[in-house]
């Protein structure tokens, strides 16, 4: 069961791969640690910690996914309940296995400690992406997370949100057994660049810089406070490297981190090799149905096949504008609590 749910969301992400590998061909650049990168990455289970800075981190998330050893089909993520009901994609993702959270920590807590305890008793390596922050970076959000910082001494981060760290410390216990490590992954675009879903569709070519930390899970500290206090150090490293890279286009020259080499990961071929069999499979029919139509003159015809070409005109204008981030709302840095 669990292989056929991996086969058919592979299936459905590398489809987004391509618009990212093959349609825009952004250029990927990454800076691991090389022992690391051969005996572990995507041979194990792991929780991957991303900042979430960009409209386009989730797709580029599973880009380094499939170049790290084709464990796309494995991938999933922490994603906002009222995600999953999003046409194709959120009914995807939930078919998928992923984890949708109400941001009511109670709520929240079971599914956490259960769900992903399963997910991480699969004999398959499976990977979690976590955006720690909760939501995308914003300069309104940036202010609410320094006025925050402030009244609980914590760091006041430039380039970050503060991580909520509650369900990550108070679930961990339940899972640390099968997690052989956390992975910190750090993403940026250059500073004048804009990436976007909309840019990838207009086959925009960007480059993207992706740092990767494997950490032994014995290295990540097993009571809840210490816990916290290592996702705070974590983003604040995070933070320097940011700042590093805007100035210098480094990310080691002036945060203190130990250099890496950069390297190009090799591209991989299924993508493109998915999208030219549902090519033939699905738009050479198509094409030849349209035409036939369009040349009867059948108005009844005409109109009954605009409703599937209005359709996908709807999912992906949808999905465009769920990614943006100018569109989407959070109650970061508001008082609101939670009761329960």
């Amino acid at each position: 069961m669990f292989i056929h749910v991996c086969v058919d969301i592979f299936l459905y992400l590398v489809e987004l791969v391509f618009l990212s590998d093959w349609w825009a061909g952004v250029q990927f650049y990454f800076y691991v640690d090389k022992d690391d990168y051969n005996n572990y990455f995507g041979k194990e289970h792991a929780i991957y910690i991303i900042n979430h800075k960009y409209e386009i981190d989730w797709l580029t998330a599973w880009v380094v996914q499939d170049r790290i050893g084709g464990i796309l089909g494995n991938c999933k993520a922490f994603a906002k309940n009222s995600l999953k009901y999003m046409p194709v994609i959120g009914w995807a993702w939930w078919f998928g296995e992923f984890l949708f959270l109400q941001r009511d920590l109670v709520k929240d807590k079971y599914t956490i400690e259960t769900k992903l305890k399963t997910l991480f008793e699969y004999e398959n390596p499976v990977t979690m992406l976590l955006y720690a922050e909760g939501t995308r970076f914003t300069k309104e959000k940036q202010e609410a997370s320094i006025k925050f910082a402030r009244t609980k001494g914590l760091p006041e981060l430039k380039e970050h949100l503060l991580p909520r760290t509650k369900g990550f410390s108070i679930g961990l216990p339940h899972f640390r057994h099968n997690l052989p490590a956390v992975y910190n992954v750090q993403i940026a675009f250059g500073r004048e660049e804009k990436p976007s879903l909309r840019a990838l569709l207009n086959g925009q070519r960007l480059e993207a810089h992706v740092y990767i930390e494997r950490i032994p899970i014995e290295q990540v500290p097993e009571g809840d406070k210490e816990c916290d206090k290592w996702m705070y150090e974590m983003y604040e490293k995070k933070d320097k490297m940011m700042v590093s890279f805007f100035n210098t286009g480094d990310w080691f020259k002036e945060s203190g981190v130990k250099p890496l080499e950069k390297f190009v990961p090799p591209l991989r071929y299924y993508s493109l090799l998915n999208i030219m069999l549902w090519s033939i499979l699905i738009l050479v029919p198509f094409f030849y149905l349209t035409f036939n139509i369009l040349i009867s003159g059948n108005l009844l015809h005409i109109l009954l096949l605009m409703i599937p070409l209005g359709l996908l005109y709807v999912v992906l204008s949808k999905l465009m504008s769920v990614s943006e981030i100018s569109k989407t709302s959070s109650e970061y840095g508001t008082d609101k609590k939670k009761t329960k």
